[in-house]
């Protein structure tokens, strides 16, 4: 099977029948985009490029608060940006769409200019702001100030950020103060209702302890001291009062038989008193005993001094003038008194002994009170060291937290201070916008080309299409593929010479009609191609006019 192969000269022959419809396209299609280049009302287009500059001091000196992200941080500067209420304010300040300002209410302008407004992140670091507009000193201008209002609105928000967290930390350090001094008042008012049951007064108990031991064995002491005292005086009160009794029924019977008494009632002299004693003793020991022996010789010399006293006192009754007897009832009466003046004696010892053990005893109380207190403190401190240190945990665990919250604090003021003084992250233009020398629509660089290869395509596609629409003979192929007959014989149109020479003239014509045409449109796209265009604009429009 043979390939098939493209004809060049079918094509040909087309165009060389409908050039000049397909050449009328062409240069329709080429003038409509010069006309749209040339007297389109240009729209402008400026762009200005902002970088996020890092902040200027290391982050590991002083750390920001400003954690919010660049495209957070762009999304929220746009929406003030594109508010109605920025917008007409940038739209009353450069006088921008006067046309529209009598026909559209303020929201319709700030719609339209939403639109032509472009926000965008090239990289991470970098966003372009794109604006256009019909007249190309306004529309850099108003790039600027956006990015202007851009900048001011970082470094706004940013501060405002940092302030607030600070001013945030500073209230939580004011709230966590507060409540440190409340645990401190628990602290201090427990400590003062256990002043004694501490652990620091744990030795101070013990020396306290101790010394109320010693001071109950003292009294102790003391106590038993007094009682055998007491009990040693009450014995002898007995005794001196057994005497006295005694001596009442020894001067009866002294003066019944005229004997001496004693001197002054003293037991050591007096012989019934020692024959009393020895009695005693001789229930308990045997006649060699020594105290027995000892006391037999006391009785033998009480008994010499009895009768020697005896013969004193007859000797001085005789010089008195008295009777014996009376001088012995006089000695007699002296021995009582003296017998009663030592039972008042013993008496008052008696008397100062109960005091001094109820003295004793009442302080021996007293100790014993305050030796159950201190018992007492000493028994409890291990459970107030408990709640103590529970107290101490919750009041050095909220200090610790409030250390912290300082130190943030601190960092908050210093990144606050940071951002006031712009030394932190902030937007800064690095390409501002200028004033563009080529409108960005319509875009001769685009639209020319593009107006070419549409010419072409449109002239040759319909030459081409209206060739294939078309029913008509045009070769002697397309009749013998018809007939599936030869053909024998081609007669072509008869015309005179006139009329060749007529449609000669008519094709030069219409060829000269076409390359001046095409010439001009040449011409106006080389003016649009060197930037004058508007220069030509204006020159027709006065031309015009």
């Amino acid at each position: 099977m043979a390939q098939a192969t493209i004809d060049i000269s079918k094509y040909l022959a087309i165009l060389k029948r409908r050039w000049v419809l397909a050449v009328a396209v062409f240069l329709a299609v080429l003038a409509v985009g010069v006309f749209y280049c040339l007297f389109w009302p240009p729209i402008y287009q400026a762009t200005c490029l902002v970088v996020v500059q890092p902040q200027k001091v290391p982050g590991d000196i002083i750390r920001t608060t400003v954690t919010s992200k660049i495209a957070d941080r762009l999304q929220i500067i746009t929406q003030q940006v594109l508010s109605r209420t920025r917008l007409t304010e940038i739209i009353d300040r450069f006088d921008l769409y006067p046309a529209a300002k009598g026909k559209a209410t303020p929201d319709d302008l700030a719609e339209q200019m939403r639109k032509d407004i472009t926000i965008k992140i090239t990289r991470e670091n970098y966003f372009t702001i794109t604006f256009v507009y019909n007249d190309p000193k306004l529309v850099a201008a108003v790039t600027n100030a956006l990015a202007a209002f851009y900048v001011d609105s970082n470094l706004r928000i940013r501060e405002e950020d940092a302030v607030g967290t600070a001013r945030f930390l500073t209230r939580e350090m004011e709230r966590m103060r507060a409540q440190l001094r409340e645990w401190e008042s628990r602290i201090t008012e427990f400590k003062l209702q256990h002043l004694h049951e501490l652990p620091t007064a744990r030795d101070e108990n013990l020396g306290l302890l101790s010394q109320l031991n010693l001071k109950m064995g003292s009294l102790v002491d003391a106590i038993q001291k007094e009682r055998t005292r007491l009990t040693y005086t009450e014995a002898q009160l007995g005794e001196e009062q057994w005497r006295l009794e005694s001596l009442k029924m020894h001067r009866a019977e002294l003066l019944r038989r005229g004997a001496a008494p004693s001197s002054e009632g003293d037991d050591e002299n007096d012989p019934s008193a020692l024959k009393a004693r020895l009695d005693r003793l001789r229930v308990q020991y045997t006649e060699d005993h020594p105290d027995i022996q000892r006391a037999l010789r006391q009785l033998a010399r009480a008994e010499e001094a009895q009768k020697a006293r005896r013969q004193k006192i007859l000797a001085e009754a005789k010089d008195k003038g008295i009777s014996v007897e009376d001088a012995t009832a006089q000695a007699a009466d002296l021995q009582m008194a003296s017998v009663r003046q030592s039972l008042e004696r013993i008496s008052g010892y008696i008397a100062e002994a109960k005091v001094n053990i109820a003295q004793f005893q009442e302080q021996q109380a007293e100790v014993q009170t305050q030796m159950a207190q201190v018992q007492t403190w000493i028994r409890n401190a291990p459970k107030v060291q408990e709640e103590l240190t529970e107290l101490t945990r919750g009041y050095e665990e909220l200090n610790t937290a409030y250390q912290k919250m300082h130190a943030k604090w601190l960092d908050a003021k210093m990144s606050a201070n940071l951002e006031r003084t712009q030394r932190g992250e902030q937007f800064e233009v690095v390409d501002p916008a200028e004033a563009p020398d080529q409108p960005y629509q319509p875009d001769v660089k685009r639209v020319v080309p593009f107006s070419l290869g549409l010419a072409m395509a449109l002239g040759l596609g319909l030459s081409f299409g209206l060739a294939y629409l078309d029913t008509s003979f045009t070769a002697v192929a397309q009749m013998e593929e018809l007939a599936s007959l030869p053909v024998l014989v081609v007669v072509p149109p008869l015309e005179t010479y006139d009329e060749i020479e007529a449609k000669r003239r008519k094709m030069a014509i219409l060829a000269a009609i076409y390359a001046s045409l095409f010439m001009f449109l040449l011409a106006l796209v080389a003016v649009l191609a060197m930037g004058k265009g508007p220069a030509l604009k204006k020159l027709i429009l006065g031309l015009v006019s």
